[in-house]
């Protein structure tokens, strides 16, 4: 299957229930997330070079029909909590959710790896991700294990992986 990957803001339409998935599957760890939060994050992507925190980017993966099967977003700040943010700096890559149809298709992978690729575009040198279940997904993607934090009181692991540049 050919994907493409389109900037979440041209699909407007798909935002609100992509917005649900994601909220459904990060929302206990974030406690000011919302559905709405999500949905403007999705249809207003954003970054001012000169400042880190506004970097909120998002893509979709799209079949040949143009139909969104999944969305990731590269995002500069708000993943870990206020005291772990000080030694864990962004890029982020955040946001990853694939329409439950269409799991297990490689979808989340060709994200993974499309937003590291606009990461190292926009030249980071680095990226980190928090996940709470997935450590093996990205160590076989070449991701490191960091550090543990907590979300909420939830156990999560921060992930790291070096840009080439």
């Amino acid at each position: 299957h050919t994907m493409q990957f389109v900037p979440s803001a041209a699909i407007p339409e798909a935002a609100q229930r992509f917005a649900e998935l994601q909220n459904r599957e990060w929302g206990h760890l974030y406690p000011d997330a919302s559905v709405e939060r999500s949905r403007f994050d999705l249809l207003n992507n954003r970054y001012d070079e000169s400042d880190l925190t506004t970097l909120r980017l998002a893509w979709f993966a799209c079949n040949e029909e143009g139909e969104p099967l999944g969305v990731a977003m590269l995002v500069g700040d708000g993943e870990v909590e206020p005291r772990d943010e000080r030694d864990l700096e962004g890029p982020w890559f955040a946001g990853l959710v694939v329409d439950p149809a269409f799991r297990r298709q490689g979808v989340g992978a060709a994200l993974l790896d499309f937003v590291t690729e606009q990461a190292r575009l926009l030249g980071f040198q680095r990226l980190r991700l928090v996940t709470e279940h997935k450590t093996k997904f990205y160590e076989q993607r070449g991701w490191t294990i960091e550090r543990v934090v907590t979300l909420n009181s939830v156990l999560n692991t921060v992930m790291l992986v070096t840009l080439k540049s």
